[in-house]
């Protein structure tokens, strides 16, 4: 498929999404145990200003759950990349939040040949990166204690039709992360020469803001916006500020028509 021959195995045109909007495209990738609704508010109030895709990760939400994926972030970073080329989309603005922010710095480490010349710029809400967060994240998904109500809990909250595939989709990426192959790729952080628009909510208690201020300083070119008031997902929380933000660093950044 590629110079790298990876072999996913999914058939990224099968990605379910909601789209809309005028202008150069945006995507928008949800966090573990999320999906494209998350990013609803979000979308509408950028809809005059970015053609915006926001997409189902396979075994999330509504896309597909084969049982032949591998549910790595690698995978998921390069069904994201072939989303993107299938597309053929160019002058594009990548947004993502949580774990969704960590498979959009991945995708862009990772396919720098394929995506440099279609990717402008970076959106980064809350971002999972440092192994502390994702050792954080395995060790409580992983203990059977918790996984039970927790999946539970996600698939009730969300209204899932399919939440048995769903809950094996979240549990199979649980058991595949593999935070020190992923710790491989921070030294690397500083090579992404775009710029990057880094939103992290002042009362997250699943990634503090040290670690925004500390992701901001080890990206190139990064601007850090911090939204009172917000836990760990600011673009449901307070989706005005994320929308305003946005705009602002598309003006700023030069991401125009």
């Amino acid at each position: 498929m590629t110079a790298m021959n990876r072999q996913i195995h999914f058939d990224v045109s099968n990605l379910a999404l909601e789209s809309g909007g005028s202008g150069d495209p945006a995507i928008f990738v949800h966090g573990f145990g999320s999906s494209k609704s998350s990013w609803r508010r979000v979308c509408r109030g950028l809809g005059d200003v970015f053609s915006f895709y926001a997409i189902d990760l396979p075994g999330f939400g509504e896309s597909p759950a084969p049982r032949h994926f591998q549910y790595t972030l690698e995978n998921f970073a390069d069904a994201l990349t072939d989303f993107i080329k299938t597309k053929d989309l160019k002058k594009l603005t990548l947004v993502g939040t949580s774990l969704g922010a960590s498979i959009i710095l991945l995708a862009v480490l990772r396919n720098k040949v394929e995506l440099a010349p279609r990717v402008r710029s970076l959106c980064l809400l809350d971002a999972i990166v440092y192994p502390r967060h994702f050792s954080y994240l395995v060790e409580m998904l992983q203990t059977s204690i918790v996984l039970a109500p927790f999946f539970g809990f996600l698939a009730t909250d969300l209204l899932w039709p399919r939440r048995r595939k769903v809950r094996d989709s979240m549990v199979e990426t649980v058991r595949q992360i593999d935070v020190e192959h992923f710790a491989q790729y921070l030294p690397r952080l500083t090579t992404i020469d775009l710029p990057i628009l880094v939103i992290w909510g002042r009362e997250d208690e699943v990634v503090p803001l040290r670690f925004g201020k500390r992701l901001a300083h080890d990206l190139r070119n990064a601007r850090l916006i911090v939204v009172d008031g917000c836990g760990h997902a600011p673009h449901r929380q307070r989706p005005d500020k994320v929308i305003a933000a946005l705009k602002n660093f598309r003006q700023q950044a030069g991401v125009s028509r």
